[in-house]
């Protein structure tokens, strides 16, 4: 008797289910708007206060390149870098060269003579102001993904996203060291690389800084590939960073300050030199509204933020602005 009391309760359960899955159903194919419980709504995030938007957008030039991946400033001059092409504009936007490369490049930064150093998907390689190449490092090896470069006299730090390692080398591109790998005894958790976003700098003092995008963090290193200190900040709020890998792009300003971009949400910030939250470059209602790519980011002389905007194919530079005023 028990037994078919339970089978019993079982039908009803299973007929009252079955109702409640073809009313929903029902519903839908009505075209009744149903909304999701799960979805995170980020729209609120895109809104940012005028008050904390501290730079102006002073300039805007289109880039004439299919895919451009990269910018860097040599003087007065701005370089874009992207499949196959070595550009460069004057801040009116007018081209000045124009080189065929031979490989694709993803990043690019000049040294202190202004000659031009190029980061392909595997190698590295150097150019003259001109675009003539003057030097082809060998391979880092199939599985690497070069995505950053920064050169200090006879050093050069690279940043391969694809062995989530950065190679110390000279000029030359005999590999003296890398520096990110696992070690806690040097206090160095490893960087957590989901996507190929992995940029780094070096500051005013010639210290390295590294993203770790997957932890949302900087990190700070000594010569001897120890960690010197690190900041950061999970969130979805102006003040942090979030998505799998952010920030995406960075540059070190004259002062220590640093100026980040981020992907998924883009939005480009300020932050002291200890990581403390300063204000807003450009908020992401600046960008278009489906957009979701970083921006790649450069500081020049004037310490004006010179940014790559890939979905608009333009250069868009940014200036602080005079005491708060507009």
């Amino acid at each position: 008797m028990n037994r078919k009391l339970v089978n019993i309760a079982l039908v009803v359960l299973a007929l009252a289910i079955v109702l409640v899955i073809g009313k929903d159903f029902i519903g839908k194919k009505a075209g009744k708007n149903i909304a999701n419980p799960y979805k995170y709504d980020v729209s609120e995030f895109r809104k940012v206060d005028s008050t904390a938007i501290l730079f102006n957008e002073i300039q805007t030039f289109a880039v004439n390149a299919d895919d451009p991946r990269g910018v860097a400033v040599a003087g007065d001059q701005i370089i874009v870098v992207g499949d196959g092409q070595l550009l460069k504009y004057d801040y009116m936007g007018k081209e000045l060269l124009r080189k065929q490369l031979p490989d694709t490049a993803n990043c690019v930064t000049v040294d202190a003579h202004n000659e031009i150093w190029i980061g392909t998907p595997h190698s590295v390689a150097l150019f003259d102001q001109g675009g003539t190449l003057l030097k082809r490092w060998n391979s880092f090896g199939d599985r690497s993904v070069i995505t950053s470069l920064a050169v200090s006299g006879e050093t050069v730090y690279v940043a391969d996203a694809g062995n989530r390692v950065v190679y110390q080398c000279n000029t030359n591109g005999q590999v003296m060291s890398k520096i990110g790998e696992e070690d806690t005894q040097k206090g160095v958790p490893g960087y957590v690389i989901p996507s190929p976003y992995f940029d780094l700098a070096l500051d005013d003092n010639k210290y390295l800084w590294a993203v770790n995008p997957g932890r949302h963090t900087f990190e700070n290193y000594n010569a001897d590939g120890s960690m010197r200190t690190t900041w950061g900040l999970t969130s979805f709020k102006i003040e942090g960073f979030s998505g799998c890998c952010n920030p995406a792009h960075m540059a070190i300003m004259a002062d220590n300050s640093f100026i980040t971009s981020e992907k998924g949400m883009p939005r480009i910030k300020l932050y002291g030199q200890h990581g403390e939250f300063l204000g807003v470059v450009a908020s992401p209602e600046m960008f278009n509204d489906d957009s979701s790519v970083a921006p790649d980011i450069a500081i020049d002389a004037e310490q004006r933020v010179v940014a790559l905007d890939f979905e608009r194919k333009q250069v868009r530079i940014f200036e602080r602005k005079k005491d708060g005023n507009n």
